[in-house]
């Protein structure tokens, strides 16, 4: 696309910035009034303004300057897309780059009012960016968009689909219960969930109002009673969704009524989530509401998975390997008509959807050949879109969405001959999955306790990548869930310990710039091992069921122990897939890809 249009959209804001008195800097967040990390159309302001199609984004808007910054999985995707905007790349992460509240300090403060949309950032952030940067906010929202986004697209609004009991395994009563057990020590007259997975997982409901994620735009009054009220579109609501809610005792009102709550529960306690959006403390204040906040108690519950929801799961890995093993088959007969990287995603979604329970992806499949497969997030279009070769790399992440579990697997499959060094990274990539699929710990260690398992290999060769390694994943629910992460540096979600019943990925990768990118995926259950003297012990269950590709293992570098586990994994594999299968070269493709490794 002609850049031109991002440098006229940023000249349309610097002159709504100069009509709106006092602001001379515009901090904009790419979410939604729910932090959401994906989010719909009406939301993507910075991709309207920018060009730039990253999750991960906030800029800074001045006069003279403006300011993208953005983490290591996006930095060659921001590179292209920025370039000719006048748009500026902060490498998110990196020791020579400030992170916006230390740019504003350093810019702004004393100088200039700093404007933010306080429906779009949360209550902790914007705190901890008013502290740290010195500035002076206004205290108004600042909205600069909606009067020169003319062809802003409306919120979605559609049909809700109800989730049945025996496939949660729990009722929305007993939900609710739980949550309200969570927080009733803390005494407050109603609790507001303000995530829209949360609110999805609390009323046994799934949405399709953002692209990949099952959920729909929604705020959730709790109350001491147990009783709820739930503000959402009327397009949402069918009969039977109003029906399966009147049944739990939640009401309904219009999405927009959220706002007139505080002056509802004027002089009662309305406690929330910190992630929770700064306009609701705003409205709090203004209408004499004793607001507080407390730590959200639905990704603790829901992190544990029901069994009923495990089994889901299973069954789920079950139809997703038959679409995979099926579609890497075609490619295997079809790579000499040079398929292009969209092709390659068309095939595998149309496998996928051939069963009845699949309901759509998970998120947008990264088939990224060669060079493009060292950016991390990846996603071909007509323009950048190339044809497969018969040599090098072809680095595949994708996912599914089913009626009762969410999956993501990434594999990386040698197309033809390769270079020493793709070998050794595939290696050394294919090593530390193992060893963390391996790995035994006491409950309750650490993500970031865990992630040292998987990069060790990585390490000693001197290799490292950006990214976690592994995130949490829900259940029919957003692939990418809370609380707990494993990843290398300190945040709240890499010191959440593992439990039995969670769900999480195990991805390490590499990435060489302009040459190749690696990374192996599967998605995996946290489950009881062993009880000693010291304690509980953990371990991981492979839920993926797919076979590696084995063509390009440095055999050497891979121990009996790893050697015996991939035999393992590959017979189970061949033992679960084998069944759904009903051609005989599907069978024949697995049966040579699942071999004993001698």
């Amino acid at each position: 696309m002609d850049k031109e249009i991002y440098r006229q959209h940023l000249s349309s804001l610097r002159e709504q910035m100069r009509k709106k008195s006092g602001v001379g800097a515009l901090l904009i967040f790419n979410t939604d009034p729910h932090g959401s990390e994906y989010i719909a159309d009406h939301w993507k302001c910075i991709q309207w303004l920018s060009g730039f199609t990253g999750e991960a984004a906030t800029m800074i808007v001045t006069a003279d300057r403006a300011l993208l910054w953005t983490d290591s999985r996006f930095w060659l995707q921001a590179e292209e897309q920025l370039a000719d905007t006048g748009i500026e790349l902060m490498r998110e992460g990196r020791e020579d780059t400030p992170n916006p509240a230390e740019w504003l300090h350093d810019k702004i403060a004393g100088y200039a009012n700093v404007g933010v949309l306080s429906e779009c950032v949360s209550v902790g952030e914007l705190d901890y960016i008013m502290q740290s940067s010195g500035c002076t906010f206004l205290k108004e929202s600042i909205d600069c968009f909606s009067a020169i986004w003319t062809d802003r697209p409306a919120l979605p609004s559609r049909p809700l689909t109800i989730m049945r009991e025996d496939v949660t395994g729990q009722s929305v009563a007993q939900r609710i219960t739980s949550i309200w057990d969570r927080i009733k020590t803390s005494k407050p007259d109603f609790y507001l969930l303000t995530d829209l997975s949360e609110i999805a997982w609390t009323l046994n409901l799934r949405g399709a109002d953002i692209d990949y994620n099952p959920v729909f735009y929604s705020y959730l009054l709790l109350k001491s009673d147990l009783s709820a009220t739930l503000f959402t579109a009327e397009g949402h609501l069918t009969p039977e969704v109003r029906a399966h809610l009147a049944t739990h005792n939640v009401s309904v009102r219009p999405y927009e009524d959220w706002k007139q709550v505080f002056k509802e529960v004027a002089g009662h306690t309305v406690t929330m989530d910190a992630k929770a959006n700064a306009l609701a403390r705003q409205l709090a204040l203004e209408e004499n509401v004793f607001c507080g906040f407390s730590t959200s108690p639905v990704p603790a519950l829901r992190a544990i998975k029901t069994p009923t929801e495990i089994e889901g799961f299973r069954r789920a890995m079950e139809y997703d390997g038959v679409a995979m093993v099926r579609f890497l088959r075609w490619l295997d007969e079809h790579l000499c008509e040079r398929p292009t990287e969209i092709e390659v995603d068309n095939v595998l979604t149309a496998f996928r959807a051939e069963n009845p329970c699949f309901r759509g992806l998970s998120f947008a499949t990264i088939a990224a050949y060669g060079p493009h497969g060292a950016i991390v997030h990846y996603e071909a279009t007509p323009a950048t879109a190339v044809p497969l070769e018969p040599r090098g790399l072809l680095l595949l992440d994708s996912g599914g969405q089913y009626d009762f579990a969410t999956t993501d697997i990434t594999r990386t499959i040698a197309l033809g001959p390769l270079t020493d060094e793709e070998r050794e990274a595939y290696t050394l990539v294919l090593k530390g999955h193992i060893d963390l699929q391996m790995a035994l710990f006491p409950t309750g260690t650490p993500g970031i306790a865990l992630d040292a398992i998987a990069r060790r290999p990585l390490w000693l060769c001197g290799y490292d990548f950006g990214h976690g390694t592994g995130h949490g994943v829900g259940s029919y629910l957003c692939v990418h869930e809370g609380p707990a992460q494993i990843r290398k540096n300190v945040n709240e979600a890499s010191t959440t310990g593992y439990r039995p019943g969670m769900v999480v990925t195990d991805e390490p990768g590499i990435y060489a710039a302009g040459k190749f990118g690696v990374r192996i995926e599967n998605t995996i259950l946290c489950v009881e091992r062993n009880k000693t003297p010291f304690g509980n012990f953990c371990g991981f269950e492979p839920l993926t069921l797919c076979p590696y590709d084995l063509k390009p293992v440095v055999w050497e570098r891979l121990d009996e122990t790893e050697k015996n586990w991939l035999n393992a994994y590959h017979a189970e594999v061949r033992k679960r897939l084998w069944p759904y299968l009903t051609d005989a070269a599907d069978k024949a493709w697995l049966d040579t890809h699942t071999q004993p490794v001698k």
